[in-house]
């Protein structure tokens, strides 16, 4: 009988939890201003507004972008430039954003949800990242960004999953869980390997019954 491990379930669940956003790939949050050459979802940047209506219709659709999130990082912009945000943003996978928030409007968007907690990231100017799926991607993208930008200082600020803080080294450790494609691949492995032992069992069973039929009437010695 095939009982995962504490450890493996918990993995199992937490790359469940990326695949039940999966359909969220294909959202595109409607009526953001977009950014960059080839004007992709990866490029998003969103402005205060100046009028109580441009707020609003701001405000609208970071909330639902919000609702396709699993996972929301920071990181401080003080010490990068509009080129820098650039190059990042074009190396993210489909389906992660990052995008310039102002701290009020964060905290507006986020609050009376999950997201609320990160209020306690919402100081300084910070570069947001939105990640629906690939989770272990964009945080390997901003890690490749920062080795080949040569910004050794500039460290992930923390980040929110399911309703946590995690720290820089939190986010960071959450990226090196295992991707759903490679978790898949794990339990494909394992479900052959209780399919192969099952197998062999029931075919020696008929032998091993046999024998013991055979010795139970066996006359005595």
């Amino acid at each position: 009988f095939f009982c995962p491990a504490p450890d493996f379930m918990a993995m199992l669940r937490s790359i469940l939890l990326l695949a039940c956003v999966a359909a969220a790939t294909a959202f595109v949050p409607a009526g953001l201003p977009l950014t960059g050459a080839r004007g992709s979802r990866r490029s998003l940047s969103i402005n205060m507004g100046k009028t109580v209506a441009q707020k609003r219709v701001i405000l609208d659709q970071l909330e639902k972008r919000l609702e396709t999130s699993t996972l929301i990082f920071s990181t401080e912009m003080n010490k990068i430039t509009v080129k820098d945000i650039t190059e990042l943003r074009s190396s993210l996978p489909e389906g992660s954003n990052a995008i310039c928030v102002k701290n009020t409007l964060m905290k507006k968007a986020s609050s009376g949800t999950p997201w609320e907690v990160c209020k306690d990231l919402a100081s300084e100017s910070n570069l947001w990242f939105f990640v629906d799926e690939d989770v272990k991607g964009t945080i390997k993208s901003f890690k490749d960004w920062k080795k080949a930008t040569n910004k050794k200082d500039q460290e992930i600020k923390g980040g929110v999953l399911e309703g946590a803080v995690y720290d820089s080294k939190g986010v960071e450790a959450i990226g090196d869980l295992p991707s759903k494609q490679e978790l898949y691949a794990m339990i494909a492995g394992s479900v052959k390997g209780v399919g192969s032992k099952l197998a062999s069992t029931l075919k020696e069973c008929p032998t091993k019954t046999a024998r013991a039929i055979k010795l139970a009437v066996a006359p005595d010695a």
